[in-house]
């Protein structure tokens, strides 16, 4: 009896257990050809729909400030393995900054041009649970004095960005 419960065990796992190494070779594959076929903008709006859909996936829940949002999503990211989030408040602004992406590793260098959009959709959809109106817009901003691997997406009235 004991031994058809370990092998149900091993079964299991070999099952659910990610393949985060084997998967690597394919997304830069994809990533390669959609740019070959696609171009940048197009592939920005389709990650940017991509982290809408996850944000829509896993809705942000009875939060109420931005510090919530902050451990909440930390905690998300950190299971998935996908990097951590620190929000920073300005006077006219909140920055949302992603740190250890997988993005490079996922789809190459060249293609944190279009990836980083998958975290622009995903915050933007979480500040829209959370109450935000249309007129507060997050979109990625790019600082030259920041590290290379971190992305900065910023929250501000839509004026800001025009």
């Amino acid at each position: 009896m004991e031994m058809q419960s370990v092998q149900e065990a091993e079964q299991f796992f070999g099952q659910t257990r990610p393949r985060i190494t084997a998967v690597l070779p394919v997304l830069k594959a994809i990533a390669l050809e959609l740019h070959g076929h696609v171009g940048e903008e197009q592939l920005r709006s389709l990650f940017h729909a991509a982290g809408v859909r996850l944000g829509e996936t896993y809705p942000v829940e009875k939060i109420e400030r931005l510090g919530e949002l902050e451990q909440l999503a930390r905690e998300w990211l950190a299971v998935n393995d996908w990097g951590w989030l620190k929000i920073e408040h300005h006077d006219d602004a909140v920055d949302f900054i992603h740190g250890d992406s997988p993005l490079e590793a996922w789809f190459g260098k060249a293609g944190l041009a279009w990836s980083s959009s998958l975290f622009e959709g995903l915050y933007a959809t979480w500040i829209r649970q959370l109450g935000a109106d249309d007129r507060l817009q997050l979109r990625q901003i790019r600082l030259t004095d920041r590290p290379p691997g971190e992305l900065r997406y910023r929250l501000t009235h839509e004026s800001r960005f025009q």
